[in-house]
């Protein structure tokens, strides 16, 4: 691999123009990279999308730890399994969400287990194996939501990753999850294709796929990034899923809206033997208006009370009416509806509209109009 031959300014600046790009994950992440390794020598990265909801992860892109020889595909297959384990079920350190939570959201293996590394079961049971001793990860989060998440890998030969290179890492947080986020805005407005029948995935306690309905296999093909069938592994999103619910103490159910190749798709987990058994069944879904929309505003970098005006324009409402709701003044509101349209690059209302809830019925949707069976605006709705 190169040597790290650019300094912060430039590889932030790179990083800020890829940003700007809204390339589609694969392609960010191939971008990704070799920029980053300009500044920290690494042997490869793995790059993941989270839920910014839950934290979980939706994707992943392992393709350097492959191209590079630090496992073979079927070995990556097995490898994320591990990491799923790690993340979700284990105790471990340096896992995504424990440093999503962190004001600096970086962490070396070393530092987190005091120079011990067998303390930690990722790196007994993959990194070691693996040949992979020094590991550095980070967590990319804008507001306090997670975005995604990297791990940066030396071999053996290599020295341990730096107090430089962890310093270097965070000084680029902040343009990686613009890009990230950039690139899951992009992937947020594309429309599905396909069936519309949900498929369900039953999964045993060692992950085994013990049932798959045929609607399933397309869904779970995007998720996976692999065309044709569905493989025989679980994509990253379910076996997050899986592993969040049998790490819970009591036997509850859990959404989460994860990207696809051709659009958002969302998964609904519970354990069907209840708390006792391992076994976790997903139904799998294109997510509807209803489900995206939420993600669609915050994707686009609306805050919490900009999304609140949004809806209420959705619903018709002038600003002098959103004032009186809000009980904030009119020019108040004026800023808000100017910010958004500047964050969403329209001029009018309408545009906004047009822009922000890409399904015809979403405006009444945020006015609690009813849908059908398949999540479209009931016939009498249109009326209202």
């Amino acid at each position: 691999m190169s040597p790290g031959t650019w300094s912060d300014e430039r590889i932030t600046a790179e990083l800020e123009w890829l940003a700007s790009r809204a390339l589609p994950r694969e392609q960010l992440f191939a971008e990704l990279g070799p920029r980053l390794r300009r500044g920290i020598q690494n042997d490869a990265c793995c790059w993941h999308t989270l839920d910014p909801s839950t934290g979980l992860i939706t994707s992943g892109a392992p393709v350097e730890l492959i191209t590079e020889g630090v496992f073979t595909a079927a070995g990556a297959a097995a490898a994320g399994a591990l990491l799923v384990r790690s993340e979700y079920f284990t105790p471990d350190v340096n896992g995504f969400a424990e440093l999503a939570s962190r004001r600096v959201p970086v962490g070396r293996l070393d530092l987190a287990t005091r120079g011990r590394l067998a303390r930690s079961p990722r790196f007994r049971e993959l990194l070691a194996p693996a040949g992979i001793p020094h590991e550095l990860r980070a967590a990319f989060v804008i507001r306090g939501r997670p975005w995604g998440a990297v791990h940066i890998a030396r071999r053996e030969h290599r020295a341990p990753f730096s107090e430089s290179d962890a310093r270097t890492l965070a000084r680029v947080l902040a343009p990686i999850a613009r890009a990230i986020r950039s690139s899951l805005r992009a992937d947020a407005a594309r429309t599905g294709t396909g069936p519309d029948a949900p498929g369900m995935i039953l999964l045993g306690a060692d992950d085994a796929v013990e049932l798959v309905t045929p609607p399933t296999r397309e869904l779970i093909a995007e998720l996976s990034g692999e065309g044709g069938d569905a493989p025989e592994r679980p994509p990253f999103a379910v076996l997050g899923l899986a592993a969040h619910l049998r790490a819970l103490a009591k036997s509850e159910a859990r959404s989460v809206v994860v990207p696809g190749a051709r659009g958002w798709i969302t998964l609904h987990g519970s354990r069907p033997d209840g708390a006792s058994s391992g076994r976790v069944a997903v139904v799998i879904e294109r997510a509807t208006g209803p489900q995206v929309a939420p993600l669609r505003l915050e994707l686009h970098g609306v805050t919490a009370r900009e999304a609140e005006i949004a809806r209420l324009l959705a619903r018709g409402l002038t600003s002098a009416e959103i004032a009186t709701t809000l009980v904030v003044s009119p020019h108040t509101v004026h800023d808000h509806v100017r910010s958004l349209y500047e964050k969403l690059g329209v001029g009018s209302r309408q545009q906004l509209l047009a822009r922000l809830f890409l399904d015809e019925y979403q405006p009444a949707i945020a006015a609690g109009a009813p849908l059908d069976a398949h999540g479209r605006l009931a016939p009498d709705a249109s009326a209202r």
